[in-house]
């Protein structure tokens, strides 16, 4: 059916381009570009960000400093109204949340190609719901599923705008990549439901896989967690090589919590061996192993800069292996 293949490719273009809003978000955050533009969702209060500072005006850190201000009082006030009364407190009282920086061409750029690949992920979104209304006379979930996602990602936005306004607040940037998981899994879903499955093998353990996933996801909230103790240290440590030494028992956990992945993963893998010769199959194995060997080289070389996007990247992907085969 053409509808159905309409649905399918739109799902999957979306797909990538949220690969690729995370794959350039990682980029973001490993050359400290995450406040290249100081306002959402134009970059220096322009569509097309510039390229020098003899563009801008020459007040223009005590402009946009005045905005994030404003904006920033909104998100306290809303957060004090869903009764967390000590986080906003403690938000109104911290200077890094009203810190400035200085305009810097590459970091102002590498974020703005993050928001463009965003843009162009949130117009694939809103073209994909409106070809799954007619979807829904075969299947009633992919109209639903699809409406969830555009929720998500419109979400997702909004929350960019928060992670700007405070200045990266940790854990707002620990919400920003679970909904992002989030919005990988509902297109999944849409995918899976599109999709011709007759032909689909029966793999084993679809409980254990379920775990799997979970597990995953709690790794990648630690990993956000220890990233965010990174960015922190950076600022005193100029010398990669201390970084790690300097780092909390969250990074410890973090990296114990990789061993009970591998067991579970690989245990999955082994139950499932009859099906070896299944693609996505295959690349969970691969992908499981590249991201554990990526994880060693952060650790015990030096946190390489390259290393970081890279471990972040692969997680993702590994997810949607997960749910690609969970779905199937």
């Amino acid at each position: 059916m053409r509808a159905k293949a309409t649905v399918s490719a739109l799902a999957w273009t979306t797909l990538v381009l949220v690969y690729l809003v995370i794959l350039a978000g990682s980029v973001v955050r490993s050359t400290g570009s995450g406040m290249g533009c100081p306002d959402w969702p134009k970059c220096f209060g322009q569509w097309i960000p510039p390229f020098s500072v003899e563009e801008l005006p020459d007040d223009y850190e005590a402009q946009f400093l005045a905005g994030r201000k404003i904006k920033l009082d909104k998100y306290i006030q809303l957060i004090e109204a869903i009764g967390l009364p000590q986080t906003a407190e403690a938000m109104r009282n911290d200077p890094a949340l009203i810190a400035s920086e200085p305009f810097d061409a590459r970091g102002t750029w590498i974020e703005y190609v993050n928001r463009l690949f965003g843009f162009l992920a949130g117009n694939a979104m809103l073209a994909l719901v409106i070809a799954s209304l007619w979807a829904r006379r075969w299947n009633r979930w992919i109209p639903i599923l699809s409406i969830i996602a555009l929720i998500a990602i419109v979400f997702q936005a909004w929350l960019g705008s928060v992670v700007v306004a405070t200045n990266l607040l940790p854990w707002t940037i620990t919400i920003h990549m679970v909904v992002a998981f989030l919005i990988i899994g509902l297109l999944l879903m849409v995918i899976a439901r599109s999709s011709d499955r007759t032909s689909s093998p029966s793999f084993r353990l679809r409980g254990l896989l379920a775990l799997a996933i979970v597990l995953t996801l709690i790794q990648v909230v630690l990993g956000t967690q220890v990233r965010q103790e990174v960015d922190q240290i950076a600022k005193t440590f100029m010398d990669r090589s201390e970084w790690i030494g300097n780092l909390s028992t969250r990074f410890e956990i973090h990296r114990s919590f990789s061993i009970l992945l591998l067991v579970v993963n690989g245990f999955f893998l082994w139950k499932n061996r009859v099906h070896w010769n299944n693609g996505v199959l295959r690349a969970l194995g691969l992908f499981l192993l590249l991201e554990i060997l990526v994880g060693m080289t952060l650790a015990y070389a030096g946190m390489p800069a390259l290393a970081q996007p890279i471990h972040l990247f692969l997680a993702t992907v590994f997810f949607g292996l997960q749910c690609k085969i969970y779905f199937l």
